[in-house]
């Protein structure tokens, strides 16, 4: 039996597909090529913005059209808070919200299996146990779920919920498991990491990360995303292990205090800057990303430009460029949307040409210098740092296997306009 999955949006995403075709892959189930027929498709969605909307419905639609006959499930973040929009999309046949995405792959096997829905006992958000990963040799980790801040422009907690936790012992095991079965890289994954909760209620993201740490012996963790008032001296400290990749994201949003103000957000500029200084100072060769938000509706030229002063003194390595788009349901909703779209793509494509920049000087600091590195299954190399490249063209690629760590020295970095460029690298000696 043939299956799809079009996965959007953010790491969680792609860890439940992972978990969602474990599940179907165990009953016989095989993913489809792009250009075969499934019986079955899943389209796993994000809504963090408007333009995520709009992906998420085009795929939708073009899943409908070209395997005319499937069976069309949609599910994640999307379908959990416009369930109604998408269940009024002529050819999708179930919508299955956050809350519900762990039982969808039994909902299907019933379905194909031609009897009664059945799912097993005490399924929840973290219902994956003994993913690998799928088409990628990284894999993702989810440690928890859900958000309890009240953000001004974010719809993610009435699309995950408030926040939740995952057995602490049940983590320990999966990353045993992921190491004892190859993984190179385990990437641990949630709506908000730092926020990760004992289950007597007290903070417990920096015990887990210690435990973690003692179990790893060949696989190396990364943080797919961290909030700035979680960038502290513990943290730091513990990243200074050689198994833990130096690469941090995140998120600024903006680098006017009035703007952090407006969005509701935890910090101020100067907070912020203390956290990554501190970080940079620590951790030398540390890959430092961001997400930002422009077009705020209180946003003039003035605290844009605020944003991207702070963003050049810092020296972040790679930003992501998010337009403000108005969020059915937020705070900021009563605000408007008053900054014209030009205006806002202007502003985008100017920070995507600064990231563009900020990522050649990071790469320049790393020229001549030595990394671990994992083979990816596109032949591509990606260091703990996050620098991405290539063996020479002469280099017999077939000896090597995906997954496999080798230690590289950074040649030569080739620019790419608007985006990250990549590097040619060799073997360290």
């Amino acid at each position: 039996m043939k299956i799809k999955f079009h996965t959007l949006g953010c790491r969680l995403n792609f860890f439940e597909t992972d978990g969602m075709y474990s599940v179907l892959k165990d009953k016989g189930f095989t993913l489809a090529q792009t250009d075969e027929n499934a019986q079955y498709i899943v389209v796993n969605t994000c809504t963090v913005t408007n333009k995520a909307d709009v992906k998420n419905r085009n795929i939708i639609r073009n899943a409908i059209r070209s395997n005319p006959g499937a069976k069309v499930f949609v599910t994640g973040c999307y379908a959990e808070t416009d369930k109604e929009v998408l269940q009024n999309i002529p050819g999708v046949y179930g919508v299955f919200g956050n809350t519900e995405k762990s039982s969808l792959p039994y909902q299907i096997l019933a379905d194909w299996e031609g009897k009664s829905y059945s799912e097993p006992q005490n399924l929840d958000r973290f219902s994956y146990s003994d993913v690998l990963p799928e088409g990628h040799t990284r894999a993702y980790l989810k440690i928890q779920d859900g958000c309890n801040r009240k953000c001004s422009y974010c719809k993610i907690p009435a699309a995950r919920g408030l926040g939740v936790s995952r057995n602490y012992v049940d983590i320990l095991d999966q990353v045993k498991y992921l190491q004892d079965n190859g993984v190179g890289e385990i990437q641990l994954t949630g709506v908000n990491l730092g926020w990760y909760r004992l289950e007597n209620g007290e903070k417990g993201f920096l015990n887990l990360l210690e435990d973690i740490l003692k179990v790893l012996e060949y696989s190396r963790i990364r943080l797919s995303s961290i909030e700035p008032p979680d960038v502290g001296s513990g943290l730091l400290d513990l990243m200074s292990h050689p198994r833990f990749c130096k690469f941090l994201h995140v998120p600024i949003q903006s680098g006017s205090r009035k703007i952090l103000k407006d969005m509701r957000r935890t910090y101020h500029p100067d907070a912020f800057r203390t956290r990554m200084e501190l970080a940079k100072s620590k951790l030398p060769n540390l890959f430092l990303g961001t997400d930002v938000i422009v077009g705020f509706p209180s946003e003039t030229d003035v605290e844009f430009m605020e944003t991207k002063q702070l963003l050049i003194e810092l020296g972040f390595a790679k930003l992501h460029v998010f337009p403000y788009s108005v969020r059915k349901g937020t705070t900021a909703e009563a605000l408007g949307d008053p900054i014209p779209g030009d205006e806002k793509k202007r502003r985008v494509l100017d920070l995507m040409a600064l990231s563009s920049s900020l990522h050649q000087s990071y790469a320049k600091t790393a020229i001549g210098k030595t990394f671990e590195a994992i083979l990816e299954n596109d032949g591509r190399l990606v260091t703990d740092n996050y620098l991405k490249g290539h063996l020479p063209q002469s280099f017999p690629i077939a000896t090597l296997q995906n997954g496999q760590f080798v230690d590289v020295r950074c040649e030569e970095y080739f620019p790419a306009k608007d985006k990250e460029g990549e590097f040619l690298f060799t073997f360290a000696r």
